[in-house]
């Protein structure tokens, strides 16, 4: 043992006394050796074979115990760590294979319960719906299904299809609207048949009105189609081309404006009577006969509201598409608003100008109002309409509803019915404008 370098005396020193069998093992020449590799047999850790082997030119010990230490009498295995390693994986695929089969053992379990639970969303059966403050109005079914599909005759793919095709928006289901003609609802006077409020149920806005599902969460966009009964072939495009849940506006003076009014309502639209009033620029801006003016007395002004308001029933409130100087006349307005909240009416206001006090008066008479918040055709072209629907689109997100107004134009029309297609994937509801009432601050 004297021939040894120090360092490896002491290591030796430290570890444990020598088996039997080495005790009689006798030295020769080489018994330095023969230490050294039963010490590289027994080393530890901390001083590994392969490192002692290289640094003091030793052969590295190879064969069947190269990887075995004997450690208090014992065999340590030194592979324990990739064998571990090894279980671990193994526990872990086997996990994954046993969460796969239970998920597709349950999927197969499940499939006709999830597949059935798909088919009856599909159909939209008869939707809740209510009128705007209660009450149960039953609302048509959709469309049955094609013969194939509703008879479980077409494949899987048909049915897909037919599905997919009886999907739509709530608000794009047609509807039939109440009479536009109802005794209880209507007064005789000498200027004609005036709305009038009931004895008991629903006012006339919420009996002529179209209806919507109040608790639908998404944003309202209300949009006003106003100037109409004056071409009847501009009445036919609206038809075309609007949802059912476009609200349509009839000026008072028109032609033919019962017909025109039973025409829309039995296409689904609630419509508005649009009543002419006096511009900042009159008289060289004339609206008509009829127009309110701020420079006749209030009686003068509700002799020309009742005449305008017994043209025609079956509307749900009154608008003006004029009015920059009547509206920012505190009185004579007020006068006017009064008589619309006794008939049982709503007011909604085009606001031509940012001096109406329509919302105001109309709050404080408790009155159910609306505003528009756009004038869509602004600039009547593809590109100013889609700029203004929009803004529409970014109103109704920040403030929960919108009210736009349009009118007749082909430009309008196209860019509308393009835009409405898409409004369901982009999270909101085209409405009628009665499902917006009292929802805007005042102005």
């Amino acid at each position: 043992m004297a021939a040894l370098p120090s360092r490896l005396k002491s290591l030796v020193s430290r570890k444990a006394k020598p088996s039997k069998a080495a005790k009689k093992t006798k030295r020769g020449k080489g018994g330095d050796n023969d230490a050294f590799e039963a010490l590289l047999a027994d080393a530890d850790e901390d001083a590994s074979a392969d490192v002692l082997a290289a640094r003091l030119g030793v052969p590295k010990r190879t064969g069947r115990g190269a990887g075995t230490g004997k450690v208090g009498g014992k065999a340590r295995a030194t592979g324990d760590k990739p064998r571990r390693r090894l279980n671990l994986f193994a526990v872990a695929v086997a996990l994954t294979v046993l969460v796969v089969a239970g998920t597709v053992a349950w999927l197969a379990a499940t499939g006709e319960e999830t597949a059935a639970a798909r088919r009856k969303a599909a159909t939209l059966p008869d939707i809740a719906v209510t009128l705007p403050e209660g009450g149960a109005r039953p609302v048509e079914a959709p469309a049955p299904a094609a013969n194939g599909a509703a008879n479980g005759a077409a494949d899987g793919a048909d049915a897909k299809a037919a599905a997919a095709a009886h999907e739509p928006d709530p608000m794009d289901m047609a509807v039939k609207l109440a009479p536009s003609h109802n005794d209880d609802l209507l007064e005789k006077t000498r200027a004609g048949y005036l709305p009038r409020m009931p004895a008991k149920g629903p006012a006339p806005w919420q009996a002529y009105s179209r209806p919507f599902p109040q608790d639908d969460k998404r944003p309202r966009i209300a949009l006003v189609m106003a100037d109409l009964g004056w071409s009847p072939s501009a009445l036919e495009k609206v038809l075309a081309r609007m949802p059912a849940a476009v609200t349509l506006a009839f000026a008072a003076g028109a032609p033919n404006l019962q017909k025109a009014m039973d025409q829309a309502r039995g296409d689904g639209h609630e419509v508005l009577l649009q009543v002419p009033m006096e511009p900042q620029d009159f008289p060289r801006n004339d609206p008509g006969p009829g127009t309110l003016l701020t420079s006749l007395p209030d009686e003068k002004n509700v002799d020309r509201l009742e005449t305008a308001m017994a043209s025609a029933t079956g509307y749900v409130g009154l608008t003006n598409l004029t009015g920059t100087k009547f509206l920012a006349s505190h009185d004579s307005l007020q006068t006017v608003l009064r008589q619309v909240q006794r008939r049982g009416l709503i007011y909604v206001d085009s606001w031509p100008t940012p001096a109406s006090q329509a919302t105001r008066i109309a709050t404080e008479l408790g009155l159910p109002r609306a505003v528009s918040d756009v004038q869509v055709d602004r600039a009547p072209s593809d590109a100013g309409v889609a700029a203004q629907l929009a803004e529409l689109e970014r109103l109704a997100k920040l403030n929960g509803v919108a009210v736009g107004y349009a009118q007749p134009y082909p430009v309008t029309l196209e860019a509308i019915a393009r835009w409405a297609v898409g409004l369901r994937d982009r999270g909101i509801v085209l409405a009628p404008v009665t499902a917006v009432v009292n929802r805007q601050a005042d102005r």
